[in-house]
């Protein structure tokens, strides 16, 4: 398959056309894909016609995917069974099982409601993750975009300074200062037991660039080894300074967008739309990083 590859935003970002996900795809359009993300970090592949499988199916080519069926709230709430019958499928989406729209006193919607602060998915485990997919399937008519921000062009603004006071630091991140940071949601005891907290460095050196990015946002509760009020104050005025409107790409979605993010070096949020009058439903997988935290202190 021949790509045609357009820049989408002045740092990062591009759009690939000319690979059908549909059908097999040869070793050539995998690595050019594979090269384009090192370089873009986001790859929007528009026009995608493709089920849960084929999604499966293509993210497996980058990478062992993380299980979906794991998240104890889903699979009570009946979401891992009629609606999404394969475990590597997130659910991404303000309907039940039954194609209806989740009120606002569901489990579900009220936990994915911390999906519009700024996160990088899978911060919170100890094997975090590299890249997200994910493929629109309904989308609202208007709202319900995606920012992304560059965390390696942030990190480069960055003074030396700032940059070395950075060195050596770590963060704790949990799914669950995330979620208490909107309000509603309430994990179970065994919901925390089986998501506990993670540490991982502030700065990590990206494999495929080779560049440095700040490794921030909303699951990060506290800096390891500071006073609590201190390190929430550094990690906000992080966060503050990598969302900054130059380093960001918004994402206005359309139906078939596939768009693949690489969760090492971006941070994401979903923007506000009408949850409770229009369906918004997206599947996403997401692969696991199984290198750790690379690039430590380089």
């Amino acid at each position: 398959m021949d790509l045609a590859i357009r820049q989408l935003h002045p740092l990062f970002a591009a759009e690939i056309r000319g690979a059908d996900l549909s059908r097999n795809i040869d070793p050539a359009t995998r690595n050019a894909i594979e090269h384009a993300m090192d370089e873009y970090a986001i790859c929007v592949l528009p026009e995608q016609t493709i089920d849960d499988e084929r999604q499966v199916a293509f993210s497996r080519l980058y990478g062992p995917l993380e299980n979906a069926s794991a998240v104890v709230h889903q699979r009570k709430a009946g979401v891992i069974g009629p609606r999404v019958k394969l475990p590597e499928i997130f659910d991404i989406s303000n309907v039940d099982e039954n194609g209806n729209l989740l009120a606002g006193n569901d489990a579900r919607w009220q936990y994915r409601q911390a999906n519009e602060l700024w996160h990088s998915d899978s911060s919170f485990r100890q094997k975090s993750s590299t890249w997200s997919l994910l493929h629109a399937r309904v989308i609202p008519p208007s709202g319900g975009d995606t920012f992304f921000a560059d965390t390696r062009a942030a990190y480069d603004a960055l003074s030396e300074a700032m940059k070395k006071k950075l060195d050596g630091l770590e963060a704790e991140h949990s799914i669950w200062y995330s979620r208490s940071l909107r309000g509603g949601y309430v994990p179970t005891d065994d919901e925390r037991a089986a998501r506990p907290p993670a540490h991982h460095p502030l700065v990590r050196r990206h494999p495929g660039s080779g560049r440095r990015a700040l490794f921030i946002a909303s699951h990060a509760s506290h800096i390891i080894g500071w006073p609590a009020d201190e390190g929430r104050a550094l990690l906000d005025e992080l966060l503050a300074f990598a969302t900054q409107p130059r380093f960001v790409y918004v994402h206005k979605w359309r139906v078939g967008d596939l768009v693949i993010w690489d969760n090492r070096c971006t941070l994401h949020r979903a923007s506000e739309f009408e949850s409770n009058a229009h369906k918004r439903e997206m599947r996403r997988t997401t692969i696991i990083d199984t290198r750790g935290d690379f690039g430590v202190g380089l």
